[in-house]
């Protein structure tokens, strides 16, 4: 015998399925929202008890996260591979990720100028010192998917969008040329940003 499911019925045991993995989710600490307590009051003729002393754990003060340290990958390589043979590689640093090309920064600066036209983005202004400002446009491609995964219709699985207006900042480092990039406000951009675009010009200069 075959059993048909309405489609009223099939979205009811979705929703109950979702809601039961809610349940198994990692829970806080109760101890983070505990808090510190009055005195212990010590009724009349009774003894006070001995007093111990706090014991104090932990360092320096330590860094919030910020930006997209909140939403952690899974750890990235200090260096792509192939970065010692190839002719520009990604690589990181103290302020984060950067595109580390075999080339002086006058010519790095004028391939820029290149890689960004010729990768489909718009120059907006360019610089004869490599500072050059641009527009990126990300297309972004949803993937196939399942029967359920399509009942699903509220969630956005394109990922994450890198549009936006860029500026690019060079410094010679050595035999190199290193390539970071900013946002139009002149501060750096995200990391995840970073390697999306940087990447773009690698496979340019590389």
């Amino acid at each position: 015998m075959t059993v048909k499911l309405k489609p009223a019925m099939v979205l009811f045991l979705v929703a109950l399925l979702m809601q039961a993995c809610s349940w198994f989710k990692d829970k806080p600490a109760e101890y983070l929202n505990s808090d510190v307590g009055a005195p212990l009051e010590i009724p009349t003729g009774l003894d006070k008890p001995r007093q111990v002393a706090s014991i104090t754990i932990g360092g320096g003060i330590l860094r919030s996260p910020t930006d997209d340290e909140l939403n952690p990958l899974p750890p990235r390589a200090a260096v792509t591979a192939g970065g010692g043979d190839a002719n520009a590689y990604l690589a990181w640093s103290a302020t984060g990720a950067y595109l580390a090309v075999k080339d002086s920064p006058e010519s790095v600066a004028r391939r820029l100028r290149f890689a960004i036209q010729r990768s489909g983005m718009n120059l907006v202004e360019r610089s004869d010192d490599g500072a050059h400002k641009f527009e990126y446009q990300h297309l972004r491609t949803a993937p196939e998917k399942g029967f359920f995964e399509k009942m699903l219709f509220w969630r956005n699985d394109l990922g994450p969008d890198y549009s936006g207006t860029y500026l690019v900042r060079i410094q010679a480092d050595g035999d190199e040329t290193r390539v970071y990039l900013m946002f139009a406000t002149g501060s750096p951009a995200n990391s995840n940003a970073a390697e999306h675009v940087l990447g773009i010009f690698m496979e340019r200069l590389g």
